[in-house]
């Protein structure tokens, strides 16, 4: 009786609150994966995960794939098929509240083909009832009713929609063996406003210890010590432009050719271990470039009470400042920096300690290979789980719609990319590029079954199966 009653309540759950979703493409990878494959990276150790192709040989799509860490290559034919994540969608919080830019949402396909009419898809949704939508160097112009500009404003993100559209570029705790990550980072004495010191192919003093960047600046309170972030090939040992490839495609055929990546955002643990002893002279700076301009963000080290933290336009001068914040020694932080979509935003565990900062748009942005500086000012700054990511860069030369020409919305309709851009059927494409309200499904709340590969030993043999991969079971912003 027990039982029966709880399917009887699971039944009327799904058919009018809560309803379970397959994701089987890789459209908004790697947010969310589809049906694919994965393994260990041979020289690093990062999980590369690769998507089924949607037609061809997977035995050719997998025999040489990419790590998106160390750029090695490797093969994925003997790897096992995984399915698709599995989300939970809120089917009545658009009865609740109107649609909101950034987040997913599942709906109904609008487009007429027939073998895609009517599937449930899920997209980041970009474009609101009435706005003009177009897509220029890898941002989304919003222009909306009676905005007389010629292609409206950037559609900027907040911090926690950064956080949800992120893709990987570097991971400094998987480590290639042999070699570690020495290449990838090059040190400067001196005052790290001036250009580099270091020879081009050195990586000056040893700065890697344990698997972190250590910073030493503390004999003396003017004392300063830089170190860049440089995308390095291990195997080409060449310093390369960040590009937009998206690993789960597979190799790109031809990397060159991509655009380059400006947008980053930046996370690691950041300890201040000892000062040079002078109050309110150290300091602890983390710096962002987009191919156009770079922001510093720079706290100051010691006592909250004449601590300050403050966001530079480099050349320009100061963009916000806040007083009462310092980074206190012995004690550690979970620094966030962000310089996306001409926005620049700055996180201490977790909360905003600056007003973000707006950028105009930049008439042009070139190449970037040197996306990260840390430089340490009178202190010694231990700087731990270093993890560097790009921002969705959305294709403008696929498709027509807010590509080729804008995309006018009407009443009630909205706009959906898929955050595997250049891999996703979206608005761009469709021969409507609204989706219309009434086709929308819910939002998708919770990656409740993301799956991974176990292995147990019965009877001397190994068996292989799915099971939940707990590391990537979250929520959805």
């Amino acid at each position: 009786m027990v039982a029966s009653g709880f399917i009887g309540l699971f039944l009327v759950l799904r058919t009018i609150a809560v309803e379970p979703f397959g994701v089987p493409t890789g459209s908004m990878a790697p947010a969310l994966s589809g049906h694919h494959r994965d393994g260990p990276c041979p020289r690093c150790g990062y999980t590369v995960r690769v998507g089924r192709p949607g037609s061809g040989s997977a035995s050719e799509h997998f025999r040489k794939v990419t790590c998106p860490n160390c750029d090695r290559d490797m093969s994925l034919v003997d790897a096992r098929d995984l399915s698709g994540d599995r989300l939970l969608v809120d089917k009545n919080i658009y009865d609740l509240r109107s649609p909101r830019r950034w987040e997913m949402v599942v709906f109904r396909c609008p487009n007429p083909n027939p073998t895609e009419f009517g599937k449930p898809y899920v997209k980041r949704l970009i474009g609101l009832p009435g706005e003009t939508i177009l897509i220029r160097d890898g941002d989304v112009y919003v222009k909306r009713p009676g905005d007389t500009s010629a292609i409206g404003e950037i559609a900027r993100k907040g911090l926690a929609e950064v956080r949800e559209t992120l893709t990987p570029v570097f991971d400094m705790n998987f480590a290639p063996n042999p070699g570690g990550w020495s290449n990838r980072w090059l040190v400067s004495p001196g005052d790290p406003r001036l250009p580099l010191t270091a020879a081009p192919n050195s990586t000056g003093p040893p700065v890697i210890e344990n698997g972190a960047l250590v910073l030493d600046a503390s004999d003396a309170p003017q004392s300063t010590l830089t170190a860049w972030y440089r995308h390095w090939h291990l195997d080409d040992h060449r310093e390369n432009p960040v590009r937009v490839w998206s690993a789960y495609d597979g190799s790109p055929r031809r990397p060159n050719d991509l655009p380059a990546a400006h947008d980053f955002y930046l996370t690691c643990e950041v300890e201040i271990t000892a000062t040079s002893g002078t109050a309110g002279e150290a300091s602890f700076e983390c710096r962002l470039v987009d191919g156009a301009d770079a922001i510093t963000a720079d706290i100051a080290v010691g006592s909250k009470a004449t601590g300050r933290a403050q966001l530079i336009h480099e050349y320009h001068g100061g963009l916000g400042i806040k007083s009462g914040v310092a980074l206190e020694p012995k004690r550690k932080y979970r620094l966030e920096f962000a310089f996306v979509d001409r926005r620049a935003s700055l996180a201490l565990d977790g909360h905003e300690i600056v007003p973000h900062a707006d950028l105009e748009p930049a008439q042009k942005r070139g190449d970037v290979s040197r996306p990260v500086r840390f430089s340490a000012r009178g202190c010694r700054a231990v700087i731990r789980d270093i993890r560097l990511y790009r921002d969705i860069y959305y294709m403008s030369d696929y498709g027509e719609h807010g590509t080729r020409h804008p995309a006018v919305l009407g009443s009630h309709e909205y706009y959906v990319l898929g955050d595997n851009s250049g891999n996703s059927e979206d608005s761009r494409k469709w021969p409507t590029p609204g989706v219309p309200e009434s086709a929308f499904i819910g939002k998708p709340f919770l990656i409740h079954q993301p799956l991974r590969l176990g292995r147990v030993s019965v009877g001397g043999r190994e068996r292989v199966f799915q099971t939940l991969d707990w590391s990537r079971l979250r929520w959805l912003h």
